[in-house]
């Protein structure tokens, strides 16, 4: 609509209008200005944001409006302010998000297991198990009594596959595998590899130069030695196969263990209160594996604190730094500081959980007692920076920061105890907290997956029980890539996959035939086609011969005929008879 159709023209803005904007303008540059001094940032004595005749700046007293630092002028204060914070990252991953090939329908799913687990890096734990079973042999030889001959590329592939088959049939102990007894046999295990052959190739499975590894007192000595070529491989390759979209998260996974080593863990809040650490990046949206880190205890020293470290390494192992991603973090490593330069150094926006006891943190609404929160549903929000703090009530108090959101509010249902009875209701709750618990799961479901089908059975050697743990994750990883392949279905189960993955490395692969008889093979005598006919000689009858042997029958007959196919004299037609369908014809 023109001005002229308008029933009121626009004459201008008023002189308080002018001053009411002069004067906003004026407190958010003195806010600025504060932010950057604490920061080091500026000059005092030269400051662009507020002119004064005063020499000493420093000594100047700090005009802020209503909205300015909460109690104990820390410089959080009320309300959000968009130009405080700044422009947000944009987000420019290195690729189009997801697989970075397609995989033609072709493909099985051995193919896409392979993509983390290739055949060079397959001859390279060839070669280091031999070159460590020599070196046993030739220290203790009476302990290794057992011919040794270094395994092949198919065979190696068989012992994966065996593996993978013991955690999907589970069973107390790796011997009952083999078992003859009818409710135990698992005859995919007697009919690929014997067992010694088995529990050989796990004795001396070994990933790590041992000739060189370095001891406990040297100068570049490295606890996560034995294991470190694996985890470097599979790093390489889950970010090699993969682009991330935008939201991921970083949380820690234990690796069941309870034998001697530094890397052991204690954790009475996990499933597995003892094991072995490992510190995982992953998407949010289908829990994808970006990054794994083996925490190596308390023997490795790190700059600063733990959380940040592991958090820092994290996204730069994963190569996400300076690409505009959403990382999502609980409150073990959450604090003001690793968010604020992640977020200037590293141009990533984080959100997460976090401590109140964390230095740097509004103390008003990030305590025991919240100022005004008292029923579920309140919240509160303070800034400082780029910084954003929530503090909500539901059943208890949640705190969380977050250099993503604002101060915009959602909903949540709830379940409500109404005069004895439960209905659902709704709640106010910061975006920042939905979008928490909606985005934080990533690393907890690729967790519950890998420990669906794990090998479970029990050693003394810690990185053999890290690396079985490690091939679980090839296994999810790849049923991540099979299941969004446009060329392959996606109904396919993980254990129809787990099933599908160990029937192709197998692949009809048998180490060693068993001396003896098959194990419940009928005797051939009563199974085949038997004809009779005539022999080169003559000679004394099979059956007369064991029957009168025990003392069935007195006279021993000699005949022309038999079987051929046997190689058995036989009395025709009565002996002959006898023999090929009676299981006890003496």
């Amino acid at each position: 609509m023109s001005s002229d159709e308008s029933d009121v023209e626009f004459e201008g803005f008023s002189e308080t209008d002018v001053n009411n904007a002069e004067q906003e303008v004026l407190a958010a540059e003195e806010r600025l200005r504060i932010i950057l001094n604490e920061q080091g940032i500026g000059d005092d004595s030269e400051g662009d944001y507020n002119e004064s005749d005063n020499e000493d700046e420093g000594e100047q007293e700090v005009n802020v409006d209503e909205r300015g630092d909460g109690a104990g002028g820390d410089g959080w204060h009320n309300g959000f302010n968009i130009f405080e914070r700044g422009l947000p990252h944009i987000f420019t991953p290195r690729g189009n998000t997801g697989p970075s090939r397609v995989m033609g329908a072709e493909k099985e799913v051995l193919d896409f297991w392979q993509l983390y687990m290739d055949d060079p890096f397959l001859e390279y734990i060839i070669n280091k198990t031999d070159n460590y079973a020599n070196y046993n042999i030739q220290q203790r030889p009476n302990d290794n009594k057992m011919p040794w001959s270094i395994p092949t590329l198919p065979e190696i592939k068989a012992f994966l596959g065996l593996t993978y088959q013991m955690g999907i049939s589970r069973k107390p102990s790796t011997k009952l595998y083999w078992s003859t007894d009818p409710i135990m046999v698992t005859p995919i295990f007697s009919s690929t590899m014997t067992r010694d052959r088995y529990t050989q190739l796990l004795q001396y499975l070994h990933f790590s130069d041992h000739a060189n590894e370095p001891r406990q007192g040297e100068q570049n000595f490295d606890p996560l030695y034995k294991i470190k070529p694996v985890v470097n491989q599979l790093n390489n390759k889950f970010g090699l196969e993969y682009v991330p979209k935008r939201n991921v998260t970083i949380d820690e996974c234990m690796v069941p263990f309870k034998g001697r080593s530094l890397l052991k863990q204690y954790i009475p809040s996990k499933p597995h209160k003892w094991g072995v650490k490992v510190w995982m990046l992953a998407e949010s949206d289908n829990s994808y594996i970006q990054y794994i880190d083996v925490y190596p205890g308390r023997t490795v020293r790190t700059e600063g604190s733990l959380g940040s470290s592991v958090v820092k390494n994290c996204i730069e192992g994963a190569n996400i730094a300076g690409q505009g991603y959403h990382v999502y973090t609980d409150n073990f490593f959450t604090s003001p500081n690793l968010y604020l330069e992640l977020w200037e150094n590293y141009e990533t926006a984080a959100c997460g959980t976090v401590r109140t006891s964390r230095a740097g943190l509004p103390k008003d609404i990030m305590c025991k007692k919240p100022v005004n929160i008292s029923v579920r549903g309140d919240l509160q929000f303070r800034q400082k920076g780029a910084l954003l703090a929530v503090s909500w009530k539901d059943k208890k108090n949640v705190s969380v920061l977050s250099t993503i959101h604002n101060e915009s509010i959602g909903q949540v249902t709830r379940a409500v105890n109404v005069d004895g009875q439960f209905a659902r209701q709704e709640f106010n709750c910061p975006s920042a907290i939905v979008d928490y618990t909606s985005n934080m799961g990533g690393v907890d479901k690729a967790d519950q997956y890998i420990q669906y089908y794990c090998y479970h059975q029990k050693t003394l050697k810690w990185p053999k029980k890290v690396f079985f743990s490690l091939l679980e994750m090839v296994k999810f990883n790849a049923y991540r890539l099979f299941t969004l392949s446009p060329n392959h279905s996606s109904n396919l189960t993980f254990l129809q996959f787990s099933c599908l993955l160990v029937k192709g490395l197998i692949n009809g692969y048998c180490a060693g035939v068993r001396r003896g008889r098959p194990l419940f093979a009928p005797e051939q005598r009563l199974v085949q086609r038997h004809m009779p006919t005539t022999l080169n000689n003559k000679g004394r009858c099979h059956v007369c011969y064991m029957r009168q042997k025990n003392g069935k029958q007195e006279n021993i007959r000699q005949t022309k005929y038999g079987c051929s196919l046997c190689g058995k004299h036989l009395c025709m037609p009565q002996c002959f008879t006898t023999y090929h369908t009676e299981k006890n014809y003496c």
